[in-house]
């Protein structure tokens, strides 16, 4: 017994040490997220439809505080998503203390527009399809296919607007003031935030933010972005903003995710972009 204890100690400390050499190692190589041991311009990424952003927003925070880290480039490609999500990672760059650059790939509309117009500089390329600012709010009336298959819908509710919007019936005036109220709300809101980040006159920024789309192109001519450009000519423009140009580039990308972790969160965003369910979003969604 008493060897057996002794071997086991022996392989304990082999994988203590172990451990902490590959930690060494990922660390010097530049691997760990969570150690930076040059100055550094650190690059994370938004993809998707935007569902829960609270890691996103934890990498953020975590990223504002190391001192390491002298600024940040946000990566966007995603047409937006829920409302609250979307917030959280707008007031969170808002809070930040060291320079933030957006740069749009194919798409950053509506909820994915909200978060870059929180940067201190915003990049797309020509054909990004951005803008799109607004909120929708859609569902289904199935009342008649109940009629015909001879379903009928019971409801017990505390207040007239507990169950509003229906699936089962139509709305009411009251109703379909109610619910515009809330749209005009979201929508003013979302106005509020970009009139706090672009010089832009609230008169203008209202015929622009009618839902419609806008490229690259002329989102810069429309001033809704600051340059067209790539995460190069961002890195350029914030190594000459910070003064440092030996600054190295870090990655925050999640690579780590296993197959079946990227076919879920596939699923999942799929699912939030095709399947209406009745909430409001800052979301680019044609063809609904």
């Amino acid at each position: 017994m008493k060897k057996f204890l002794k071997y086991l100690a022996k392989a304990l400390v082999i994988l203590v040490v172990v451990a902490i050499v590959a930690r060494i190692v990922m660390v010097m190589s530049g691997d760990s997220d969570d150690v930076v041991i040059k100055d550094s311009i650190a690059v994370v990424r938004l993809e998707g439809v935007i569902l829960d952003t609270r890691e996103l927003d934890k990498k953020l925070k975590k990223l504002d505080e190391n001192d390491k880290i002298k600024g940040v480039i946000l990566e966007i490609n995603s047409p937006g998503g829920i409302i609250s999500p979307t917030q959280v990672i707008y007031l969170r760059i808002m809070k930040m203390k060291k320079p933030v650059y957006a740069v749009m790939e194919s798409i950053a509309a509506s909820g994915g527009y909200y978060i870059a117009v929180a940067a201190d500089k915003i990049y797309a390329l020509d054909s990004t399809t951005t803008g799109s600012i607004g909120v929708i709010m859609q569902y289904s009336n199935v009342e008649a296919l109940f009629e015909k298959i001879g379903i009928k819908s019971v409801v017990f509710k505390s207040g007239k607007m507990k169950d509003v919007p229906s699936t089962t019936r139509d709305l009411d005036k009251d109703e379909m003031s109610y619910m515009q109220d809330s749209i005009n709300e979201f929508y003013d809101q979302f106005l509020r935030d970009v009139l706090k980040r672009r010089n832009i006159s609230e008169a203008k920024l209202r015929k622009l933010a009618d839902g419609r789309v806008f490229s690259g192109r002329k989102a810069l001519e429309n001033k809704l972005i600051d340059r067209i450009g790539t995460r190069e000519e961002a890195i350029v423009d914030m190594k000459d903003e910070i003064g440092i140009q030996a600054l190295e580039i870090k990655e925050f990308y999640d690579k780590d995710e296993n197959i079946i972790q990227q076919f879920m969160s596939k699923a999942s965003s799929l699912t939030e972009a095709y399947v209406p369910n009745g909430g409001f979003y800052y979301l680019y969604k044609p063809g609904l």
